[in-house]
């Protein structure tokens, strides 16, 4: 959980203009300091390690590393560090790809400067920033084979449906365990569990699965 009035963000975009743009609109609010600039991958990587940012938007075409590698490479290290990819760019492999590694939200950067910054505060309290368009189009790429009927095919019991339910919601896990009045330990062990059934690997997964049951039903 971030602390109010301090999100720290790194930007990384081997475009000079786009880097500056973004920090000026976002280092304009007074809840939002830029910690970091990288121009490649590698270089988002490395800054990661020395600034310890809360949040990294990251550019997915950027050289010497991809913005999808340096991803792998954030969320492998730093798990709980917020990525959101920003780009021009969203074909189906990109969109799929980000979220299959762990990205906490994909964002075009046509959308105006009010619009990032409630982005990025939206992620920085948990929330994991899927457009309509393209929650519709990841739906659509899950195998068929695992989407089943309904949750409890997937051998689901009421209290994990119930987490099933928040986590569409977008719900962090400590709102989770406050709602169901149980511990942050014991609502991480439900998801941990709830992602083996489901046979996803990360909560964007799973997101996406549980919201094809409500298309469907």
């Amino acid at each position: 959980m971030f602390t109010i009035g301090n999100i720290k963000v790194l930007i990384a975009d081997d475009q000079p203009l786009i880097r500056e743009g973004i920090s000026i609109i976002l280092g304009s609010q007074s809840d939002i300091e830029i910690v970091a600039v990288a121009e490649t991958g590698l270089e988002a990587v490395n800054l990661c390690d020395i600034c310890n940012p809360d949040l990294v938007l990251m550019d997915i075409q950027m050289p010497t590393l991809s913005g999808i590698d340096a991803l792998k490479e954030i969320k492998k290290k730093r798990p709980e560090t917020v990525v959101l990819m920003l780009t021009t760019f969203d074909p189906d492999e990109y969109i799929y790809s980000a979220f299959q590694n762990g990205a906490d939200g994909y964002l075009l950067k046509d959308m105006s400067g009010d619009r990032l910054i409630d982005m990025v505060r939206d992620a920085a309290a948990g929330d994991v920033l899927i457009p309509a368009s393209i929650a519709a189009r990841l739906i659509a790429q899950i195998p068929r084979e695992r989407r089943r009927n309904r949750l409890t095919d997937y051998g689901l019991t009421a209290r994990e449906q119930e987490i099933a339910d928040y986590l569409q919601r977008g719900y962090r896990n400590d709102k989770i365990a406050k709602i169901m009045g149980i511990s942050l330990g014991t609502a991480k062990n439900y998801i941990s569990t709830l992602y083996s059934k489901l046979e996803v690997k990360n909560r964007q997964e799973a997101i996406c699965l549980i919201k094809s049951f409500q298309k469907t039903t």
